[in-house]
């Protein structure tokens, strides 16, 4: 069996002389029909950009050095404290604001952080008092984001196929943001041939201490992440919160409840046919996406990613002509889990925006339309059983991924992220 190694593929890196494809150039010459060798290329660069539920982050406060303090939130955000006389908290992303229920939470936090804002720290004390004050990014000596959840190998994608009273009765969830009409709208998560698991399902590639990009930034992968198992590994990692790209990261609300989202790029290296071979069978058409009635989550069948994602709209645009100015509460406005819709100034900021697409089926004017070959302005559409069931909701960002892998390309490319060479497997605690 014919193998390379870390250290060959950096010294090719270094010399200027290795060829690093994204996913998305790899996979097209893979349908174009090439047949790739060990050496035609060195590195595949893989990224995500979706939901990523298990994310917290470490942050150190020095005004927090007061043994009396009990309790703090950041924005409203309960933090969790290290201990007394401690200077540490943690914030998860999917904590809420007591300050400003359903619709902020510790995803905004880290976002507005990375983004230089101020936020209002509070502090409750034995005593009882509180106190209050401003502290920002610039102010913490340590703020780090750990994750023990990201990047899901694969997803379950939710539809209302059988209109269970359980549903109807308790419609709230982290896969819609309201209640889905029987057979009339489709939610899912996963970027596919892009995501980095599925490009590694033998894990052949990917190490612990292997370093990565988290939103943009230098972090490290910790090993798998929890319920990881089977087809549905995910992976834990880590990475400083300073120089984190805030586009490619945020809160996320839901019906149920705030999300946080992020984003992964991960190098795989080329060391063996078998890398190469898992490379080349990870497209889309080929890559299971299961489907189930939302009310129970019991997969009924699957279907594939290219169902979703070819010829889908991979951004959304507005058309203030078309808005008819509902006058209680812009649906549109109401239901976008980014907040990058604005009703009063008649547009939407595409730096939130993560094209998924709720607006386009929330709008009653329909001012809000896919751009791409998505019929009748949707962002897609699928067949199951013989049904059409439009795509009202989708969970990953396959724009932001493709950039985001095109970015880790050129940064390779031009010298400044190179392959770690580590020998510690990722294993499962369960395996």
């Amino acid at each position: 069996m014919s193998t390379r190694s870390i250290a060959e593929i950096n010294a090719r890196l270094e010399r200027g002389e290795a060829v690093v494809m994204s996913a998305m150039e790899f996979k097209s010459e893979v349908r174009k029909g090439r047949r790739f060798r060990l050496g035609d290329v060195d590195v595949v660069t893989t990224a995500t950009r979706a939901v990523m539920s298990g994310t917290s982050a470490t942050l150190a406060i020095p005004a927090l050095a007061d043994a009396d303090v009990r309790r703090v939130w950041l924005n409203g955000v309960p933090c969790t404290i290290a201990g007394a006389g401690s200077t540490e908290v943690v914030i998860y992303g999917t904590a809420e604001s007591r300050d400003y229920p359903r619709g902020y939470g510790g995803g905004h936090v880290l976002r507005d952080l990375v983004e230089g804002r101020a936020l209002e720290l509070a502090c409750e004390y034995a005593d009882g008092r509180t106190s209050h004050r401003r502290v920002g990014l610039a102010e913490m000596p340590f703020a780090r984001m750990y994750s023990f959840r990201n990047d899901y190998q694969n997803y379950t994608a939710f539809a209302n196929f059988r209109n269970q009273r359980s549903y109807r009765e308790n419609p709230t969830s982290i896969f819609a943001g309201r209640p889905l009409p029987p057979l009339k709208a489709l939610t899912m998560s996963g970027s596919g041939e892009l995501n980095p698991l599925a490009n590694d399902p033998g894990a052949r590639a990917m190490r612990i201490g292997m370093k990565i990009l988290v939103n943009k930034v230098p972090g490290v992968i910790i090993g798998y992440g929890t319920r990881s198992s089977g087809r549905t590994r995910n992976l834990s990692v880590a990475a400083d919160l300073r120089g984190m790209d805030p586009e490619y990261m945020g809160g996320f609300k839901t019906s149920a409840g705030m999300e946080v989202t992020n984003s992964l790029a991960i190098p795989i290296p080329v060391l063996s046919d078998e890398i190469l071979d898992d490379l080349a069978r990870c497209l889309d058409e080929n890559l299971p996406l299961p489907f189930a009635d939302l009310a129970d989550r019991i997969p009924l069948g699957e279907i594939r990613y290219a169902d979703i994602w070819k010829g889908a709209a991979l951004w959304v645009d507005f058309d203030p002509a078309r808005c008819i100015c509902c006058s209680f509460q812009c649906p549109a406005e109401y239901y976008c889990p980014m907040g990058a819709i604005s009703w009063r100034e008649k547009r939407i900021e595409q730096g939130l925006c993560v094209a998924c697409g709720a607006c386009t089926s929330n709008c009653p004017g329909g001012a809000f339309s896919g751009r791409g070959r998505a019929p009748e302005g949707r962002i897609g559409a699928v067949n199951i059983d013989g049904e059409t069931i439009p795509v009202v909701f989708r969970q990953s960002n396959r724009r932001r991924s493709e950039e985001l892998a095109a970015y880790l390309k050129e940064q390779m490319l031009g010298g400044r992220f190179q392959l770690t060479d580590s020998s510690l497997q990722l294993k499962r605690e369960d395996a």
